[in-house]
């Protein structure tokens, strides 16, 4: 695993220091990790979900506290300088917010269905809370989930895809939560 992190980090200076910017034009996936001996591991885009809430800024950070506790979701990151929010490495099985595992996340399916069912999920939820620069606030979420199968003994993680579900029950709860008097 070191020779695969030494490798990463040599392919990323060797970016870093190459001669001339180029603006990419065709979107790709991200590379999850490169490892000789197993291939390219390739995921999507974590991507943001947003909306606009018609409340204060901190009414709305507030809210987003009570949300990640009602889901169960240990804040870890509090950080109100940055306008950020959230957990940035969590874990779940089978069930996420008292729903399958499977209605929020994707990472194929194997022999015996889909393997969100079964997989250990490591998840990283962040929300971020801004001013709209009128009276009310704008709010991202991005959830960034990957699997492991655990069952028997340990396997390395697998890029997970979002169904976009749980990113829009976080902001409606949010929402719901700081209409709330």
């Amino acid at each position: 695993m070191r020779r695969v992190l030494s490798f990463l980090l040599l392919v990323a200076s060797g970016c870093a220091s190459a001669g001339t910017p180029s603006e990419e034009t065709t979107p790709r996936q991200a590379t999850i990790l490169v490892d000789p001996s197993a291939g390219v591991l390739m995921a999507e885009r974590p991507r943001s979900t947003s909306t606009t809430i018609a409340a204060p800024p901190a009414t709305v950070w507030a809210a987003a506290k009570k949300v990640y506790a009602t889901l169960g979701i240990p804040v870890t990151v509090d950080n109100p300088a940055a306008h950020q929010l959230g957990n940035a490495n969590f874990y779940a099985s089978r069930r996420l917010a008292n729903q399958p595992m499977t209605q929020f996340v994707d990472c194929g399916s194997g022999m015996t269905g889909e393997k969100a069912a079964t997989y250990r999920i490591y998840m990283s939820l962040l929300t971020t809370i801004e001013s709209d620069g009128g009276s009310g606030t704008r709010v991202n979420t991005t959830f960034v989930p990957m699997g492991q199968d655990v069952t028997e003994g340990s396997t390395d993680r697998i890029a997970c895809g979002s169904k976009g579900a749980f990113e829009k029950l976080v902001l409606d709860q949010i929402a719901a939560t700081a209409a709330k008097p």
